[in-house]
C-alpha cells in the first residue's frame, strides 16, 4: 500500500496559493520605499540608505518568489519582510522616518502600509515553509 499523499498535495497547494500574496506584498512594499530622487542619495546620510536597501531587498525577493517556488526564495522572502518591519519598528523609536525621500512620503497612509504588507508577507511566507511536505523538508529543494 502506498502512502496518502493528500497531506503532500496539500503543503504544494498552500504554497502555490500563498506564493502570489507574498510575492505581490514584498513588490508593493519595495514599490512604497522607492527613492523620489536617486540623484540625491549619496549626498544623505548612510541611514537614507536604508530605504533603498528595502526598496532592492523587496523588489529582488519579490520577483525570485514570483519566478522560483523554492524553501530558499521563501526564506529569503520571509527575512526581507521581517527586516522591513524591524527597520520601521527601529526608525519609530529612534525617531526617523523611513519613508523619508521616498515617492510615497507624501501619502500618510504609506508606513502602516509597508509595515502591513511586509507583516503579512512575513506571516504567509512563514505558514508555507511550516507546512511543507516531508519529503520536501528532507530534501534540499532550495
Amino acid at each position: 500500500m502506498k502512502g496518502n499523499p493528500a497531506p503532500a498535495a496539500r503543503a504544494g497547494a498552500l504554497r502555490h496559493v500563498l506564493r502570489w500574496p507574498v510575492a505581490a506584498a514584498l513588490l508593493g512594499c519595495g514599490v512604497l520605499h522607492l527613492p523620489a530622487d536617486v540623484a540625491h542619495l549619496p549626498s544623505r546620510t548612510p541611514a537614507a540608505f536604508l530605504p533603498l536597501l528595502a526598496t532592492v531587498l523587496c523588489l529582488g525577493l519579490g520577483a525570485l518568489l514570483a519566478v522560483r517556488d523554492t524553501a530558499g526564495a521563501w526564506r529569503a522572502g520571509a527575512a526581507a519582510a521581517v527586516a522591513v518591519v524591524t527597520l520601521h519598528v527601529i526608525a519609530g523609536a529612534a525617531g526617523f522616518d523611513p519613508l523619508e525621500g521616498a515617492v510615497s512620503a507624501s501619502l500618510a497612509w504609506a508606513g502602516a502600509t509597508a509595515v502591513l504588507s511586509a507583516a503579512a508577507a512575513a506571516v504567509l511566507a512563514g505558514l508555507a515553509l511550516v507546512n511543507r511536505s516531508p519529503q520536501a523538508r528532507a530534501g534540499a529543494d532550495g
